[in-house]
């Protein structure tokens, strides 16, 4: 699929022609394998190829999705970050490049949320997805990061792996995320800044609300998320990673012995990484010696998982998936410990794990 980059840069007229996306002009970049496009086509691109059409509204906490990892980059102002290590935080991402006159025109804005409310508990990081080839060199970044005054952490994203992750067609584009690391608010282009402070705040004061009060409901009387959330492949490739995709929609598995939670033994509940559903909890996890992480059974929630007969690979086996999104998870096998004497067979990258 050919991938576009757009710029909003407000009300512009050029040769006549004028374009209104997410209230602004939008200039196509395209690389040099691509073929031009029209504009009509641009603007065609913006209204079908995003994932998530809820832009300048607060998605509630209970349909809100997981964020996408941060891929690997250059990390400047700050040692490498990850959304798991920052759970518990509000995180603001702004995809921007410094060569963007309305990504200039957001900092402002930005570098005042982070001076008033990183102690409250946000963080702001900058996604340098550049434009062009001057904007991809690492010493002309950092010189334009220490320019402008950033002193929120700015990761560099020269590939567009994370701009693809999460859908990006524009810059600016800010992301705000809850303290899950769920997707709760997008904005693209300048303006409605005073909204989106307001949902920062909201989210700030959030766990002494809504979260911890469905937080502390779901882990405490085994309730899972009973929503069902149906989407098609192509809205799945946009949210996850290519790992995560290949495994979770295509049914793939993780090399033993090298998934993250093979050798957890932190206490704590263990999540869909797609959804937020609910799923295991520590105190079934058992050393299995397969190389995955294993439990004899699900939470107590009746929607938590399901079970689906796989006949791939000419054998008979049990698929275990996510009950609210169909995520593939792994394999039910019954050579388990007691009580059940069943071993739910776990792919590391198709879950979170939060301590208690």
């Amino acid at each position: 699929m050919k991938h576009w980059i757009i710029r909003v840069t407000g009300l512009a007229v050029i040769a006549g022609a004028f374009l209104f996306a997410a209230g602004g002009w939008t200039k196509p970049l395209r690389s040099t394998n691509e073929k031009p496009v029209s504009v009509a086509a641009v603007e065609d691109a913006i209204h079908t190829e995003t994932p998530d059409a809820k832009r300048d509204v607060l998605i509630p906490a209970r349909s809100a999705m997981r964020a996408p990892a941060l891929l690997e980059g250059t990390w400047i102002n700050s040692d490498s970050l990850t959304l798991k290590a920052l759970q518990g935080r509000v995180v603001v991402v702004d995809f921007w490049t410094f060569g963007c006159h309305n990504c200039r025109n957001t900092l402002p804005t930005l570098k005042r949320w982070d001076t008033l409310y990183r102690k409250d508990g946000l963080t702001t990081i900058g996604v340098h997805s550049p434009e062009s080839d001057y904007e991809k060199n690492m010493e002309n970044v950092r010189r334009e990061v220490q320019r402008l005054g950033i002193s929120y952490p700015v990761v560099t994203d020269n590939n567009y792996e994370t701009w693809r992750a999460y859908g990006i067609h524009a810059w600016p584009t800010t992301v705000i995320l809850d303290k899950q690391g769920r997707v709760r608010f997008t904005h693209i282009g300048e303006g409605m800044y005073n909204e989106m402070e307001q949902v920062i705040q909201k989210l700030l004061a959030e766990e002494t609300k809504s979260t911890k009060a469905n937080s502390d409901s779901s882990r405490g009387k085994g309730l899972a998320m009973t929503e069902k959330i149906n989407k098609t492949d192509e809205e799945w490739q946009r949210e996850m990673t290519p790992e995560q995709f290949q495994v979770m929609r295509k049914k793939g598995t993780e090399r033993a012995f090298t998934g993250t939670y093979n050798d957890n033994h932190e206490k704590g509940v263990y999540y869909c990484a797609a959804c937020h559903n609910e799923l295991f909890n520590s105190d079934t996890k058992f050393d299995s010696g397969t190389g995955w992480p294993s439990f004899y059974a699900p939470t107590a929630a009746a929607a938590s998982v399901k079970e689906v007969v796989d006949a791939s690979h000419g054998m008979k086996r049990t698929e275990v998936v996510c009950a609210r999104c169909d995520a593939h998870l792994g394999h039910v096998f019954d050579d388990g410990p007691k009580p059940t004497g069943l071993r739910y067979c776990m792919n590391s990258i198709s879950l979170d794990f939060e301590k208690k």
